[in-house]
């Protein structure tokens, strides 16, 4: 048995020791089958009855996950409901049927190739990951096609570890549904997929993103999963097991102070506040980011509004979600992001032309304003939802002063026609711009003194600056926050909101590293907003500190000449004085 150490993503914390069950992997498969003519509406019929079926069992499976866990995570099963109810994605389903005479096994696994070209084509994480709940949906219509089909009984996973390439949304359901599963560990998958959502519910150790671990892992092998730190060592000799007992036991020690850090005040050992604030993609969520501590919601991604269906949503459908989310959050604040598509974002509904350089083309605010009749639509239910006195509006993506412009142009009309229109919003609704490209923090002195506030999206904005995508696993060695000169740059911009009073929060990924969370408090950040898992072990951290000091100390690094000795300087001069602030703060990646 060979061991072996694999690092991946670790999306839900926790440590454990167990044995793995794999599970079968779901392919469509891409070979053609015909029918005569006369058989084409028996195949017509055989999709209604099994999309019938479907149906029947999803509401089942939501009410078990409602039941389990609570009405906030029954959520993803109500998008399911509606992809299976799309107009278009039925009428796609029949035209193929109709036009090709193909069997409905091949019309589905022809719309899902379809469907699956689109979703890998984004480079956005979250929506890439929202191609699981098309396939989720199209592989039980196919399940359903043949009522007389034996359901194979699920193997007992209770005190295993599962294993697999990926798993649908109500594949993670039903499984982990049964109670006692270990761990998940997948190869594909993301923080933000649904199977992560869920796991952190049920506070199951995973980690995904391991690429391969499904082929080099048996059944019956042994797998020691952290959660924690996304890593996985397979067939673990003695001397590591026993490492992994005492890195359990330490674990569950500080798990159980995280619990208590969440209800603690957001204070430094010498009283700065500081706001720890969630990122999230559905209303649903809410609750769930409340409990870990979040006093608000730092970022919410609209686009996940469009990819509940193959039609562009209406203003009424963007309202109820802006106005629940307001609701729910109250009196704490909720900063939306306007939609942040295009170029290499494509979805099915815009036909968003290809372009050569996508992450630089078409995009966020440049298509917003090239399509202004989506964006105010958008704006008018953002502004009608506003009057619950809690919501921000974020604008991605800005470049230059001329786009503060045409936005406040822009947001002036929507508010002239509400007003006439007798709807009531709030007319002093704060209005801010994402610092993520390079040019908008230089010149981040002059927007200052023409919007409400910033929020610094530090993925984009230090892939663009440091000229490395994160992705690309040639290069991505070099993507380090703690670089001179991308410290320097976010110094530039502290110091320009702070000149004219304007707010500044962080919504990158650098807000849920404790230590990069220090090195930001040092530079002059107070608002940080992360995954919310996140947020008990940063608010631990930048409590245990004294923020002068930790200001002193990342001044003096700046001057440094690399990240490595910008991290060292910080860990000597911080640990020895505050070594709480240290302790369990391993990697979030």
């Amino acid at each position: 048995m060979e061991y072996l150490r694999l690092r991946g993503i670790g999306v839900s914390p926790g440590i454990v020791l167990g044995e793995v069950v794999l599970a079968d992997r779901i392919l469509f498969s891409p070979r053609k089958e015909y029918v005569p003519p006369h058989r084409v509406q028996e195949e017509l019929d055989r999709l209604k009855n099994a999309v019938d079926r479907a149906r029947k069992e999803i509401s089942g499976i939501k009410a078990q996950v409602r039941d389990m866990v609570g009405e906030e995570h029954a959520f993803i099963f109500d998008a399911h409901l509606l992809i299976l109810d799309d107009p278009a994605l039925a009428a796609g389903l029949r035209r193929l049927i109709r036009e090709e005479n193909v069997r409905t096994e091949s019309a589905l696994a022809e719309m899902h190739e379809h469907y699956r070209r689109l979703f890998e084509a984004i480079s956005d994480e979250y929506i890439r990951q929202r191609q699981a709940d098309v396939t989720d949906v199209l592989t039980r219509i196919h399940r359903n096609l043949d009522a007389g089909n034996d359901k194979v009984a699920a193997e007992d996973l209770r005190g295993k570890i599962l294993v697999a390439h990926d798993l649908l949304p109500s594949e993670a359901a039903t499984r982990l549904s049964q109670g006692g599963v270990l761990a998940v560990v997948l190869d594909q998958g993301g923080p933000t997929s649904h199977v992560a959502i869920l796991a952190r519910s049920l506070d199951i150790p995973t980690v995904v993103g391991l690429h391969d671990i499904t082929q080099r892992v048996n059944a019956h092998d042994q797998l020691i999963v952290d959660g924690t730190d996304g890593e996985v060592i397979i067939n673990p000799p003695l001397m590591v097991r026993k490492e992994f007992q005492s890195k359990r036991a330490k674990y569950e020690v500080y798990r159980q102070e995280l619990r208590r850090v969440a209800t603690w005040a957001s204070v430094t050992l010498d009283g700065v506040r500081f706001i720890p604030m969630a990122n999230i993609e559905l209303p649903e969520e809410i609750g769930h980011a409340l409990s870990y501590g979040a006093e608000g919601v730092g970022l919410f991604r609209s686009e996940f509004i469009y990819l509940q269906r193959t039609t562009l949503p209406t203003e009424e459908e963007h309202f109820e979600i802006y106005d629940r989310l307001a609701r729910e959050a109250s009196p704490r604040p909720v900063y939306i992001r306007t939609i942040d598509i295009g170029g290499e974002k494509a979805l099915p509904q815009l036909k968003i032309e290809a372009e050569p350089n996508p992450a630089l083309g078409l995009r966020a605010i440049r298509f917003s304003l090239r399509n202004r009749e989506l964006f105010r639509i958008q704006i008018r239910a953002i502004l009608r939802a506003s009057v619950q006195g809690n919501v921000r509006v974020i604008i991605p993506m800005i470049t230059e002063m001329e786009e503060i412009g045409e936005i406040r142009d822009l947001f002036a009309e929507v508010r002239q026609e509400l007003s006439a229109q007798g709807k009531a919003f709030d007319p002093a609704v704060p209005v801010g711009i994402m610092i993520e490209v390079p040019a908008a923090a230089a010149i981040s002195d002059l927007l200052a003194r023409e919007v409400d506030f910033f929020s610094i999206g530090t993925n984009d904005l230090l892939q663009y600056y440091l000229a490395v995508d994160r992705s690309n696993e040639h290069v991505s060695y070099l993507y380090k926050p703690l670089h001179p000169a991308a410290l320097r740059l976010l110094k530039h911009v502290f110091i320009s909101a702070s000149r004219y009073g304007k707010d500044v929060a962080l919504c990158g990924e650098m807000a849920a590293d404790p230590l990069l969370a220090i090195v930001l408090l040092g530079l002059g950040l107070r608002t940080f907003s992360m995954n919310p898992i996140f947020i008990p072990r940063v608010k631990k951290a930048l409590r245990a500190v004294e923020a002068r000091t930790v200001r002193r100390v990342v001044n003096q690094a700046m001057n440094l000449r690399s990240a490595q000795e910008v991290e060292e300087f910080v860990i000597e001069k911080l640990l020895p004085k505050y070594p709480d602030a240290f302790l369990m703060t391993g990697p979030t990646k």
